[in-house]
Parts: C-alpha cells; structure tokens; sequence
C-alpha cells in the first residue's frame, strides 16, 4: 500500500506542477496573440479546468501525504522531527505549502474573479471585449506575478519531497 500511496502522491504532484508550468509559459503568452474575446474565453475554460484538476490533485497529495507521514515515516523521526534533518525538510515544506495554497486561493478567490468583472465591464462600454483601460492589464500583471509565485513555490515543494524521500539523508541525525 505505501508504494500505491506513493505513486499516488507523485503523480498527483505532477498534475499539479505541470500544467502550472504549461499554462505560465506556454498558454498565457500564446493567448496574448489572440483578440481579447477569444483571449478571454480561452483563458476563462483553460482555468476553469486546472482549477477542477488542481483541487483533486491537492486533495491527493494531502490524503496521501498525511498517509506517507503515519505509515513510512519511522516512529522514532516522528517523535523526535526536530533532531533529524527530516524535521526541517518536512517544516520548510509544509510552510512552503501553505504559502502556495494562500497564493492559488488568493488568485482563484480574489484576482481571478476581479479580472473577469475587469473584462465584463470592458466588454459592456465598449460591445465587444477590448479591455484597454489600466485596469486589466494591471490585474494581468499581478496575476502574472503570483502565478509566478506559485511555480516557483510548487517547484520547492517538490523539491523538498523528493528531499524527504532520500531516507539516507533526510532521517540522520542532527
């Protein structure tokens, strides 16, 4: 079950942190050449759908976290955290995670919301979205630097964990 449980953890790991790569340097810039409707609709399906996947995959990543911690961990490195690497690797991490939680619920729950009001009120002051004020592109770049944020905060998780995993490493002694 622990090598069930693990590739369960890394695969969701990687639909987590793979289309984040894809959609930071692949599909935002692409989009940037297309009218601002399609542009619009584009990135408004796009997001919808990491959205869904990005949820799933965290759900499993902590299932399977918290699982990986109770069963794989030894006793002894969970008794004592702090007198084993594993201790700081494992509090960095977890830190780290909530930092890139905090930031997809920030862009999920506040820009991204904002963002399309942005361009609804474009759309409705001019009949046909061409959202040149100063406003949306100054949302677009915030939302360009937190999901920045969030590639480099979920390419340290990961990092992290794959640190974790190296037993040899991570459970000696301080």
């Amino acid at each position: 079950m622990e090598t069930i449980s693990l590739i369960l953890h890394v695969t969701a790991a990687a639909a987590l942190v793979g289309p984040q790569l894809l959609l930071f340097g692949v599909v935002v810039p692409a989009t940037r050449q297309l009218p601002e409707q399609q542009r619009s609709a584009v990135t408004r399906v796009v997001t919808r759908r990491f959205g869904m996947l990005a949820g799933g995959a965290l759900v499993v990543l902590l299932v399977t976290g918290l699982y990986q911690f109770y069963t794989v961990v030894p006793q002894a490195v969970q008794d004592e955290m702090t007198e084993f690497r594993f201790g700081t690797i494992f509090m960095t991490k977890m830190t780290l995670f909530v930092v890139l939680l905090a930031l997809i619920a920030a862009h999920a729950a506040w820009l991204g919301p904002r963002i399309q009001r942005a361009l609804d009120a474009a759309g409705d002051a001019t009949g046909g979205a061409t959202a040149d004020s100063e406003v949306l592109p100054a949302l677009r770049r915030r939302a360009l630097w937190i999901s920045g944020a969030m590639v480099v905060a979920s390419l340290g998780v990961l990092a992290l964990g794959v640190t974790l995993g190296h037993h040899e490493y991570s459970y000696v002694a301080r």
